[in-house]
């Protein structure tokens, strides 16, 4: 079996709650953005067999995503897309990097070799080891009113993970966690992400004010380093999210025991070969972790369905539906939520198809 065309469409994905903020620590503390643009790519093959997979950054756009496409694409023409090893040895020697842009192509390609044994991709991953795997919502309010609406409504749809939006002033800051923290459920986790957003020193003076609460925190700081301060420093446990992007820093984070979850996305590591790889790396220590991606649609939530279900339950700590968040969509049919947790579907393959209608006419084609 070879590639024979690789069509590349981009759709743009408004975020359905009116925006969402991300930060780091450069001069704009907090960036909103409303709408995200997707990559979505269909992989055609000379045995009628094709497959989909789809990327998509924190952002309005990843020019990156576009340029490596055309590089990417002569290195999968002729190649055998039921080799999802070979393919990323290919990607990797024809260009570093740009992992958005490989992880759409190696999702594509597990697509086709589902396809091709007749089996859903979960199973090729190790089989189906959750059932259901929980969801996570974020709380994006910032006033004691506005949380607790948004707190009471995910808690009635079933949610019982709760992820707090902080990272912008320490002092409330702390006052949003202490407050969150109150008003959970008993069955509820409530963590709190700070995008990397706080320096040392704030983020030391925010752990060490909750220290008597049940909540952990997540990516304090933007390098490893002062993340590592942090947890050794106090009694805070610790979510890695922005850090885990190779399978070298993974095998770092559990030498020096500096997470109690650790964040695999498939974009962030250039696709579900190597998301799988870090995953296994953490799982075989008995590191929770969080199996999902940066942002998409039906597609890539299907591929984060599959890595979520192959993925030891009482290790898997949440997952995320990403279409969920999303007022357009890239495929169908989108893998099934209910009562706060997210399914696979049983089909071959992923079990979405790209949504053509609302994808449009592809930006550009490769062929043999």
């Amino acid at each position: 079996m070879k590639v024979t065309k690789i069509s590349v469409f981009q759709k743009d994905l408004p975020y359905g709650a009116g925006g969402l903020a991300v930060g780091d620590l450069s001069e704009e503390r907090t960036r909103k953005f409303d709408t995200f643009n997707s990559t979505v790519l269909v992989v055609e093959t000379d045995a009628g067999l094709s497959g989909c997979g789809e990327s998509c950054p924190w952002g309005p756009t990843d020019a990156g995503t576009m340029r490596a496409i055309p590089i990417l694409a002569n290195a999968l023409l002729g190649q055998d897309p039921r080799e999802p090893h070979d393919i990323d040895a290919h990607m990797d020697a024809a260009i570093e990097g740009h992992t958005y842009a490989k992880s759409a192509i190696n999702i594509a390609c597990w697509d086709i070799l589902g396809k091709s044994n007749d089996a859903p991709v979960y199973d090729l991953l190790g089989g189906k080891l959750t059932d259901g795997a929980p969801l996570y919502r974020c709380v994006m309010e910032q006033e004691n009113d506005k949380i607790q609406a948004e707190m009471e409504q995910y808690s009635a749809a079933g949610y019982k993970y709760l992820k707090l939006r902080v990272g912008i002033q320490p002092e409330a800051d702390i006052e949003l966690i202490r407050f969150a923290a109150e008003i959970a459920k008993p069955e509820e986790i409530v963590y709190a992400d700070a995008n990397c957003r706080w320096t040392l020193p704030e983020a030391m003076k925010v752990a060490q004010a909750i220290e008597d609460l049940d909540v952990m925190i997540e990516q304090p700081c933007l390098s490893y380093d002062d993340c590592l301060h942090v947890r050794t420093n106090t009694n805070q446990s610790m979510k890695l999210d922005e850090l885990v992007t190779d399978q070298f820093i993974a095998e770092r984070i559990i030498r020096d025991r500096a997470a109690d979850v650790a964040c695999v996305k498939m974009a962030r590591v250039g696709g579900l070969t190597k998301a799988r790889r870090i995953r296994d790396i953490f799982v075989d220590q008995g590191v929770k972790v969080v199996t999902e991606c940066m942002m998409g649609g039906e597609i890539v939530s299907a591929a984060v369905s599959h890595f979520a279900a192959s993925t030891p339950a009482d290790l898997l700590f949440n997952t995320t539906d990403l279409h969920a968040y999303n007022t357009e969509s890239t495929g169908s049919p989108a893998p099934p939520t209910s009562d706060g947790r997210l399914y696979c579907h049983d089909t071959p393959g992923l079990g979405v198809e790209p949504d053509f209608d609302s994808l449009g006419d592809p930006v550009v084609v490769y062929e043999l």
